[in-house]
């Protein structure tokens, strides 16, 4: 389901869970100078269930709920406590407050004022989709969508954020947010290609706020976004994360991704429905095969669709998205 601004507006400001929706945190994000000069495009609903916060920064709090087919949840709702504990706030608090007062460490709750810009007086946090960047065995990156309806000096400003979240399993087996990673910049901006522009205008390319900006800068793979424009012919394609908001090393080795210099994109949902959908749904699989097709060199999602040779690949990881990538040198990913 999808949302205009107003309805999002209406909902925020009214504490619902309907969200804002596109793996880092918006690039240096500036209040706008009026409200109207902040368009948001439409957005998908954050799931069926979601409930208010119970107990601060446990699993169990989060208002987002989980699909069946998600993969260790406990990870992705700690990790939804935590930004949604932050990220209500009013005029006699803040996000790194809420979350000293919570019981979080005075370290971890620090990294959280990229959700408080300077101007904002009080914020309202919704979790869109938290989909995982990275799991080992006691260790774990969530990269999070999240909107925020923020009240400023300058007026009510709606914006989108992704957020790389980093997590470590305790002791006793519970997990706990050790960190929020700060943003990073593909650089100064280039002249627009036409695929840029036509990838940007396409409504069938459902783009969030931060993949939006990676676009317009210019330095996003034109190949690439040429895959995406031709798979929107036959599929709508909801966008997760571009490079704002990814890990810029493949989790946990210290390999740069492909994410990081602009040559990847995760999709989390393929004509309105959840990659992380129970099975029985064939329109992953043929996504896969088409981008292969295309010319993706990486495309990785919840099967593996050539074993162990290079191209396609399926991990726990990736049940939840599909990740395109774009590797100079490599030949497209092949099937069997």
């Amino acid at each position: 389901m999808n949302l205009t601004r107003r309805q999002l507006l209406t909902l925020l400001t009214a504490g619902s869970a309907a969200a804002v929706a596109s793996c880092a945190v918006e690039s240096t994000p500036s209040e706008p100078a009026h409200p109207a000069t902040t368009p948001t495009p439409q957005q998908p609903h954050p799931g069926p269930g979601a409930g208010p916060l119970r107990s601060p920064l446990s699993a169990d709090a989060s208002r987002w709920r989980p699909a069946p087919g998600e993969v260790s949840p406990e990870i992705k709702r700690t990790a939804a406590a935590f930004l949604e504990t932050a990220g209500n706030w009013s005029d006699d608090g803040t996000a790194v407050d809420n979350l000293v007062r919570a019981g979080a460490s005075p370290a971890a709750a620090a990294t959280a004022s990229v959700l408080q810009p300077a101007t904002a007086r009080a914020g309202e946090l919704t979790v869109v989709y938290p989909q995982y960047g990275g799991l080992a065995r006691d260790t774990a990156a969530v990269i999070a969508l999240v909107g925020q309806n923020l009240r400023t000096v300058s007026g009510p400003w709606i914006r989108e954020l992704v957020v790389d979240v980093r997590l470590a399993r305790e002791p006793g087996g519970n997990w706990t947010v050790e960190r929020l990673v700060p943003p990073t910049s593909l650089g100064a901006p280039l002249p627009l290609t036409d695929t840029a522009a036509a990838v940007l205008a396409d409504p069938k390319i459902v783009l969030p706020d931060p993949a939006r900006s990676d676009v317009r800068t210019g330095r996003i793979d034109t190949q690439l976004l040429a895959i995406l424009h031709a798979l929107s012919r036959e599929f709508t394609l909801t966008i997760q994360v571009m490079h704002t908001g990814h890990i810029q090393t493949v989790f946990p080795t210290a390999r740069v991704s492909n994410h990081a210099v602009g040559r990847a994109v995760d999709i989390r949902e393929i004509d309105g429905r959840p990659v992380v959908a129970p099975a029985g749904d064939d329109r992953p699989l043929r996504l896969m095969r088409r981008a292969a097709e295309l010319g993706a060199t990486e495309v990785g999602g919840p099967v593996d669709l050539n074993g162990v040779r290079k191209g396609f690949f399926s991990d726990r990881v990736h049940h939840d998205h599909i990740h395109l990538g774009i590797t100079p040198g490599d030949p497209p990913a092949h099937l069997r």
